[in-house]
């Protein structure tokens, strides 16, 4: 039965994947940040898909996913690590590597993800959690982060997965221009998510 379920899958995958296959590597970087009094943004990540124009993909994004369209034909799941970042350690040209594997030297790296070669016109980040840690002592506040934990922040990208190659996707989280601070004290994050050439 295995057998029978691994050939239909090779079978389903050469179908939507026409035009040959290339790979997928993502990193996250931010802006120079000037966050007066804030040492961490934290935010924590669950999931990262793309939509590709040549795959026939229907991945199950539950029904978050379902009303805001992220989960019909060409999306595609890259991976489902649950992982946090503190943005501010991203700043002045750093990175930390997404959907990671284990590196040679110890650490992490971005993980080469197969996908069919072809147009990636959008990417999902799906949020968890956000939050902002002050330097004066003054409790951590969560960040309300609208759509991020239901339908997910999505970047147009709009690039080529070449056959046979990889497309590294370099994305920039710019904290500061993401950060507003409400009348009643609280925060919100409203991501500011650009894809660097």
């Amino acid at each position: 039965m295995s057998i029978r379920f691994a050939l239909l899958s090779l079978v389903a995958g050469a179908v939507g994947c026409g035009g040959g296959s290339g790979q997928i590597k993502l990193s996250l970087t931010d802006a120079p940040a000037d966050l007066v009094n804030v040492s961490q943004v934290n935010i924590t990540l669950d999931e990262i898909r793309v939509h590709d124009d040549a795959s026939s993909s229907v991945p199950d994004g539950g029904p978050n996913a379902a009303q805001d369209g992220v989960n019909g034909p060409g999306w595609i799941v890259l991976c489902t690590d649950t992982q946090t970042v503190d943005l501010m350690q991203l700043t002045n040209g750093r990175f930390t590597p997404l959907c990671t594997q284990a590196a040679a030297d110890g650490g992490m790296e971005s993980r080469p993800i197969d996908v069919p070669a072809g147009r990636i016109s959008q990417l999902r980040l799906h949020l968890v959690s956000a939050q902002l840690v002050f330097n004066d002592g003054t409790p951590p506040a969560s960040l309300t982060v609208p759509s991020g934990s239901t339908s997910g922040l999505k970047i147009n990208v709009d690039r080529d997965v070449p056959k046979g190659g990889v497309l590294d996707l370099k994305l920039d989280f710019n904290a500061a221009s993401s950060i507003n601070k409400q009348g009643n004290g609280t925060y919100t994050l409203t991501p500011v998510l650009s894809v660097l050439p």
